[in-house]
């Protein structure tokens, strides 16, 4: 008889232990409960399991976006100063031009205009192509070709600046859709110098950090 007096006790104090109270409407409620069962309130194991599930959507959402990740072109960095010296500097026309359609398909408010790009390309051919001639045959006096030269050549880097810039815009709102835009503004070329002075250059090296980041995968 005792036996089975210890044991009710033992079971009606665990059955105790396992209740806990309402903090909306103070109703008895079990252990393992999420919500009330009379007025609906989250209990505080239910609001740990909503967090729970707020995170695992969120990151479920993140692996489903790195799944689709758009293809850019990975190039080695210390591959890029030999093209360029190689093309002698020609190879940044082409890297604007092949990118055209992999950066207006990621869906960023920004675009990079192919007829930008199109005009840097017509001032590089000039001023490459130009100084090899004689204008004099033409009855285009020395001083008119160095001026018009001149004014080409200051053409030519501001469109190359203008296209790195766009360029940049695209890269870093394509970046905020995985992080704060802030962070992405701060992370994806954040130098102005670097970006003026080395261009599609920069931007490739930007470009490969994005995709060891995983916001890009790379294009065979």
């Amino acid at each position: 008889m005792p036996r089975l007096i210890v044991a009710g006790v033992l079971v009606y104090a665990q059955k105790g232990l396992m209740l806990m109270k309402c903090k909306a409407c103070g109703a008895p409620i079990e252990a393992g409960e999420e919500k009330c069962p009379y007025c609906g309130t989250l209990t505080d194991y239910g609001e740990e399991k909503f967090k729970e599930r707020e995170l695992q959507k969120k990151e479920d959402e993140r692996k489903k976006m790195l799944e689709n990740l758009p293809a850019m072109k990975f190039v080695a960095g210390a591959f890029i100063p030999v093209l360029y010296i190689v093309t002698m500097g020609l190879y940044s026309v082409y890297w604007y031009a092949m990118r055209i359609k992999p950066l207006n398909s990621l869906g960023t408010k920004t675009k990079l205009p192919a007829w930008l790009v199109g005009i840097f390309a017509l001032l590089y051919a000039y001023a490459v192509i130009v100084p090899s001639y004689d204008l004099t045959v033409y009855g285009i006096s020395e001083e008119i070709a160095e001026e018009v030269y001149n004014w080409v050549i200051g053409c030519m880097i501001v469109a190359s600046g203008w296209l790195a810039y766009i360029t940049r815009k695209i890269l870093q709102e394509h970046a905020a859709k995985f992080m704060d835009r802030t962070q992405a503004v701060n992370t994806i070329a954040p130098s102005n110098m670097l970006l003026f002075l080395f261009g599609a250059a920069y931007l490739q090296s930007q470009v490969n950090r994005m995709i060891k980041m995983n916001l890009f995968s790379p294009k065979i």
